[in-house]
Formats: C-alpha cells, sequence, structure tokens
C-alpha cells in the first residue's frame, strides 16, 4: 500500500482510541480491497467516533518493484476520504 502515512492519520482522526492499531489496519485495508469489488475500505459507525460509516478510498495502479525497478505490481494507493 501507498500513502500508508496519510491513510492512517485519517483513520485514527475519526475511530474510537480502542480500535486505533497502526500495526495490522494497513494489513486489513489491503485484506479487504483485495478482496472487494470497489476501491473503498468502510470502518461501520459503531467504530468510529463520529457515529457514521467512515469511508477510506483507494485506487490500484501498478508500480515499480522495489527490489526491481524492471518489473511492475500493482497496488493500492490511497487517494483520501470518502463522501457519506
Amino acid at each position: 500500500m501507498r500513502n500508508k502515512e496519510k491513510f492512517l492519520t485519517d483513520y485514527n482522526e475519526v475511530v474510537k482510541p480502542e480500535i486505533q492499531n497502526d500495526e495490522t489496519i494497513v494489513d486489513d485495508a489491503a485484506h479487504t480491497l483485495n478482496h472487494s469489488a470497489e476501491p473503498v475500505f468502510t470502518v461501520p459507525a459503531e467504530f468510529t467516533k463520529t457515529n457514521k460509516d467512515e469511508k477510506f478510498v483507494f485506487e490500484q495502479k501498478e508500480r515499480e518493484k522495489t527490489d526491481n525497478p524492471d518489473e511492475s505490481m500493482l497496488d493500492w494507493f490511497y487517494t483520501g476520504r470518502g463522501d457519506e
């Protein structure tokens, strides 16, 4: 996942403190995105400080592999929070 820091900042702004978990949320979001028809990761209202579903929008595109710039791979790029 690219733009992880921005995703984590946005995520931690809206979720309840007891579920703020920087260690696993990136993996959880990527796993969800890989098995979803839409590039949106949604946190249900019961887990947010806003008491509404919070959506985080991603885009999947190709990028150079870190260990071999001559090859490319698909990766998720965080683009920002979604509308209600």
